[in-house]
């Protein structure tokens, strides 16, 4: 859009400013505010100079969007060290424990498990049962509490082939950033 001497009366002319004097600045203390409920705990110069609190406020933000994008990898890891726990307490190994929840097609992840595991221990604990009920129906060997296992009925089809796993593409661009992605075959949709 060219500005013309029409264009120029009009944004005078339709202004909400008086034409003739100089339109005010917004006002910078709500922004100094806003800084100020950041900033509020910290000593010295970076609480009452501009400057080094910005600075400060900056930091904060970055260390809040480091924690929020490591929160998901930390949940998954301090998940696993739970759930590793708990079996440990039930004397059962991860790998077998899972194996077998994948083939009676329980699907729960070890997110879900771990929270089981600390906030309902005896659900935790029937599945755990189940699972070493399971493992001697296969004929496998494990340590196992008789009295608890013999109120556990297994059918004889509950184990089958567990479902495919789910694919995981990688987020992002190739490692080089010159290949552009592949298209999708019609069965990964």
């Amino acid at each position: 859009m060219r500005f013309t001497d029409a264009l120029s009366l009009r944004r005078i002319i339709n202004s909400s400013y008086h034409p003739f004097h100089v339109i005010p600045k917004p006002s910078i203390w709500p922004k100094r505010e806003r800084l100020r409920r950041f900033i509020a705990w910290q000593y010295g110069s970076a609480r009452t100079t501009v400057r080094n609190g910005t600075t400060i406020q900056n930091k904060i933000f970055h260390y809040m969007d480091m924690q929020r994008q490591d929160q998901l990898k930390n949940e998954i890891f301090t998940s696993e060290q739970r759930l590793n726990a708990a079996l440990a307490e039930h004397h059962l190994d991860y790998a077998r424990f899972r194996s077998i929840l994948d083939q009676a097609h329980i699907l729960l992840d070890n997110i879900v498990l771990a929270q089981l595991a600390v906030y309902e221990p005896r659900t935790f604990k029937s599945l755990v049962d189940l699972t070493k009920k399971l493992l001697l129906s296969e004929g496998r060997t494990v340590l196992a509490d008789d009295v608890a296992l013999d109120n556990i009925s297994v059918d004889s089809n509950i184990l089958s082939e567990p479902f495919p796993k789910a694919k995981y593409y990688p987020r992002g661009p190739a490692q080089n950033h010159t290949k552009p992605p592949r298209k999708l075959r019609e069965e990964e949709f």
